[in-house]
């Protein structure tokens, strides 16, 4: 038993490690396009790996870690309440794409796709509903009318959010197809 739990701390600190990597090497070639925050990014994929192997409550703690991580290493800070809007709680929601483990490890080929596409999805759109949501809180012009400022906030972060939920589906796809086997929990 205290194997099983070691093994998933190691498994879960590579995974923050490598999602935080991906996120940080998106950011510098993103900021020209998003100044504010955000990139397209890969670090779904570690973040989905730990979600499908070990379960949604590893995805998601892995997730709310790497946010705290991103804190630390470069924040934009306006807020206690968007801090956790734009930092732990978004990165937390990532790790919902492990509702459908059972069945990205159980299918092949069209199913398998449908699985993967389907988790990251909503993952994503949870990911998107903290960042909207911050956005629409903490960063809109008072002069925009309550709708207009929603809108902003939608149109500045669903680019990034969905850009990242399309590569990084695509490469749990790929990585799921072919190495399925030694991807799932022993």
């Amino acid at each position: 038993m205290q194997n099983k739990k070691t093994r998933i701390l190691v498994e879960s600190s590579m995974m923050i490690a490598l999602a935080v990597v991906l996120d940080y090497v998106a950011g510098i070639y993103s900021a020209p396009f998003w100044p504010f925050g955000g990139s397209v990014s890969l670090s779904l994929v570690p973040l989905a790996i730990l979600a499908y192997r070990h379960g949604v409550v590893a995805g998601v703690t892995g997730g709310f870690v790497m946010g705290l991580v991103q804190l630390l290493i470069g924040p934009y800070i306006v807020h206690p309440v968007q801090v956790l809007l734009d930092y732990p709680l978004p990165f937390a929601m990532l790790g919902l794409a492990g509702l459908f483990a059972k069945q990205v490890h159980q299918t092949s080929g069209g199913k398998l796709a449908f699985y993967v596409f389907l988790s990251t999805a909503i993952a994503s759109i949870a990911r998107l509903a903290c960042h909207v949501l911050s956005g629409y809180i903490f960063f809109s012009d008072p002069a925009l009318k309550p709708m207009a400022a929603l809108i902003a906030s939608l149109v500045y972060n669903f680019p990034y959010v969905l850009g990242s939920y399309i590569a990084s589906a695509i490469v749990l796809f790929v990585l799921y197809q072919r190495y399925g086997k030694q991807l799932r929990t022993k």
